[in-house]
């Protein structure tokens, strides 16, 4: 029996989510080879995140609340 392979690359079960912060302190998700930065009007326990290559037409968003996703667009362009 074969595993799923999913959108990034790896099996389905592997994919690990990790919230983290860039070199300059902003917060950033790592979620399989993808990252996403917070979007700066993001308030309260609502967060909103683009794929890092959004200024390349990227597409790919991810809502959390209180670190949950709840909502992910993985249309990536790259």
């Amino acid at each position: 029996m074969s595993m799923g392979v999913d959108d990034f690359g790896v099996p389905a079960a592997h994919v690990e989510l990790i919230f983290t912060t860039s070199r300059y302190g902003k917060p950033v998700i790592q979620l399989g080879r993808y990252r996403f930065n917070k979007r700066s009007d993001s308030k309260g326990l609502k967060s909103s995140w683009v794929c890092v290559k959004v200024s390349n037409g990227c597409r790919a968003t991810i809502t959390t609340v209180e670190d949950v996703i709840v909502k992910f667009n993985d249309n990536h362009n790259h």
